[in-house]
């Protein structure tokens, strides 16, 4: 036995995951540099939209609710690959403290 029978959970390596493994990501993140008249007017609850916007670099940004970005969302490749698959995502606001703007980011299905 090599001890590798266990089940892969959500986030586990490998493969390109499938709407499945997308629809059980979820990633805590600081909004990058934010926007100014935008970020700041976010508050908690609010939800916003993750975009590709593929480069080079490719950019995955957050979007409220009038088509304004917010800022960036520092991605994972599961979350670029989930995007690119045509997977839609949605963000959170957890926190605002100053400048400083926490969201959940998550699988919109």
């Amino acid at each position: 036995m090599s001890g590798s029978d266990a089940p892969a959970g959500p986030g586990a390596g490998g493969g390109s995951g499938g709407v499945d493994a997308c629809a059980g990501l979820r990633l805590i993140r600081n909004i990058e540099a934010p926007v100014p008249g935008v970020a700041d007017q976010l508050a908690p609850g609010d939800t916003l939209e993750i975009l590709l916007r593929e480069g080079p670099p490719d950019l995955v940004v957050a979007v409220d609710n009038q088509g304004r970005d917010a800022g960036g969302i520092s991605p994972t490749i599961q979350l670029i690959n989930c995007l690119r698959q045509g997977v839609p995502f949605q963000a959170g606001v957890l926190t605002v403290h100053g400048g400083a703007v926490q969201v959940e980011v998550r699988a919109a299905l």
